[in-house]
């Protein structure tokens, strides 16, 4: 009878043998193999950013004029989107855990390129909400919360940088999102959007193999450290060789803790400005005298800047305390959608990108590592799955709130106010958030 647990099936992963290498062809690497995910991650991220994420904010006015309708009616497509997302992440994180991140993402990038493809097929408003929904399933299927989990899974005290580097991928694909609007603004939206759909999966699927669900199955622990460094770690489980000193609630526990409706209602605030900014950035800048493709350049310019947003929270997030940095970073974003509220000149359009990029930025990242501080690894996946409804719902209501002030108003600044004061009400929230230290956190 064979006792080694590395050549059975992974309850954490769900990968047989035969989906996984042996932990000896592993050993000889040079390199953590968490850090070969990572790198997997972040490209799956620009693909996905370029084309849909951030790319898709180029088709809201294309769209909006090939069917002749309001801005309120296209942004209730980008809205409904997350909804979904929201209704189907509790789902999605329980067979992320059951099934495996690998077998998850690889059927969730075929639907997003066959949802790229219908999205440039469709000819009626009812057929284009159809197909946003589609291609929102494929990418959350293919993207964030399976991504995240293995993330979480292979590193916890470099889980800061890890995740910035993965969210990288938003900047690398917002260097792509003039490319993707000068297409769609002279070659087509509908063109665009099919080619987009036939190249996502042979250039996704790939990337899935890199994949691996916990360091522990192939004999290594999360940040490279290996069993025997264990030994000196009074924090660690000495009678479990493989265990990792961090925090291991439960299902019922995080329910029932206040930390977890205050992280997702802070979670929900804090990305109130990017669901409402994702869908009406561009006509706003365009409402001050710039022109589509200057909009765009400047979007995308916001997203490249948060870049180096995300390294800067991941690291200070690190070094100072997740809840501190976090919390700097939404008063950013408050204060930068102010600006934008007020703006009249390519100058102010300018200010207001490089603040908002940086703080949307480095937030991405410290949001998400607070959630790996808070459930810990071992049911992170289902929490943030269970998180998902109430935290969708800033990024669901913000779009269309803020089209529906321009659509009665014919001005964006009301509704930009009033998310800037929603994202600033985060950082209260922030303040009944528990988190146990990391010397002390235990797994079980």
């Amino acid at each position: 009878m064979d006792n080694n647990p590395l050549n059975k099936l992974s309850p954490e992963t769900g990968f047989s043998p035969s989906e996984t290498e042996p932990p000896s062809t592993w050993r000889p690497s040079k390199i953590f193999y968490g850090w070969w995910i990572v790198g997997a991650s972040t490209l799956a991220n620009t693909i996905q950013s370029a084309f849909f994420n951030v790319g898709a904010s180029a088709l809201f006015l294309p769209v909006a004029r090939e069917f002749g309708t309001t801005r309120t009616v296209i942004s209730g497509a980008f809205a409904f989107s997350r909804l979904e997302g929201g209704i189907t992440g509790p789902l999605e994180g329980y067979l992320i855990h059951w099934v495996g991140p690998r077998p998850y993402m690889m059927v969730g990038w075929v639907i997003f390129g066959l949802g790229l493809i219908s999205v440039g097929l469709s000819h009626s408003i009812l057929q284009f909400y159809a197909a946003f929904l589609l291609v929102t399933l494929g990418q959350s299927v293919a993207g964030f919360l399976p991504i995240v989990t293995v993330l979480v899974n292979w590193f916890q005290k470099r889980r800061g940088r890890a995740i910035a580097m993965f969210q990288l991928g938003s900047s690398f694909g917002a260097l792509l999102v003039p490319a993707v609007a000068w297409f769609i603004l002279n070659i087509g939206w509908r063109e665009t959007m099919i080619v987009a759909g036939i190249i996502s999966i042979p250039i996704g699927v790939p990337l899935v193999w890199i994949m691996r669900g916990r360091p522990e199955d192939y004999g290594d622990l999360p940040d490279g450290a290996r069993p025997e460094s264990l030994a000196q770690d009074s924090t660690a489980d000495q009678s479990n060789p493989l265990a990792v000193s961090e925090s291991a609630l439960t299902i019922g526990q995080a329910l029932r803790s206040r930390s977890f409706w205050f992280l997702g209602t802070a979670h929900a605030t804090s990305i109130t400005a990017w669901g409402a900014l994702r869908v009406n950035l561009i006509p706003a800048l365009v409402d001050i005298g710039l022109d589509e493709q200057t909009a765009a350049n400047i979007l995308a310019m916001s997203l490249i800047i948060a870049g180096g947003g995300r390294l800067i929270g991941g690291f200070l997030g690190d070094m100072l305390g997740t809840r501190r940095v976090l919390a700097v970073t939404l008063l950013a974003q408050a204060i930068a959608v102010t600006i934008l509220a007020f703006a009249s000149t390519l100058a102010d359009a300018l200010v207001f990108a490089v603040i908002f990029g940086v703080a949307f930025g480095a937030r991405g990242t410290l949001m998400t590592v607070m959630r790996g501080e808070v459930f810990g690894r071992t049911n992170f996946s289902r929490l943030s799955g269970l998180m998902d409804p109430l935290s969708t719902a800033g990024v669901v209501i913000s779009p269309i709130f803020a089209a529906f002030i321009y659509d009665t108003k014919d001005s964006y600044r009301i509704a930009f106010l009033a998310i800037a004061a929603v994202v600033a009400l985060g950082t209260i929230l922030l303040l009944g958030i528990r988190t146990p230290p990391r010397s002390q956190a235990r797994l079980p």
